[in-house]
């Protein structure tokens, strides 16, 4: 994980964001959004030109938006030329490993445990508390803080 932790610092610092939707725009990640089934929120794929895409769901709206577009940019970035549903609906080989690594990207685009600003406000909370502060799940808090002590 600390290979994705490394990956997200190194492209939010060379787009100058962290924003998932301005990050994308600066990366040149086309966001459209439409009217997907319920229990889809979001996916990603490559245009006909090999241009990135992320499609996110008309009804996510504030966070879920943003953490979705996040979780569907670490697919992206971290498994190019794969498509985990494929997979996951072909081989059954792996999919839960890339959904949980594109989480953890996402998590590590909203939350920067190295910012001392951070330490200072977030470093007494429980994982709950953040999720609860952040909006973001709480299973995704855990992953961002797995191998370090609260």
């Amino acid at each position: 994980m600390r290979g994705i932790e490394r990956t997200a610092h190194r492209i939010t610092a060379r787009f100058g964001a962290a924003a998932p939707l301005a990050l994308c725009e600066r990366m040149g990640v086309c966001v459209l959004r439409l009217d997907l089934p319920k229990r889809v929120r979001g996916f990603c794929l490559r245009g006909a030109r090999n241009e990135p895409v992320i499609v996110l769901g008309k009804s996510l709206r504030g966070i879920e938006r943003e953490y979705c577009c996040a979780h569907e940019l670490g697919h992206l970035v971290l498994h190019p030329g794969l498509n985990a549903q494929v997979i996951g609906d072909l081989t059954h080989l792996c999919a839960p490993r890339f959904e949980k690594e594109a989480d953890f990207f996402a998590a590590c685009l909203f939350i920067d445990p190295h910012l001392e600003e951070w330490r200072r406000v977030y470093n007494p909370l429980t994982r709950e508390q953040i999720a609860a502060l952040t909006g973001l799940p709480e299973r995704v808090v855990g992953l961002r803080f797995e191998d370090r002590a609260f």
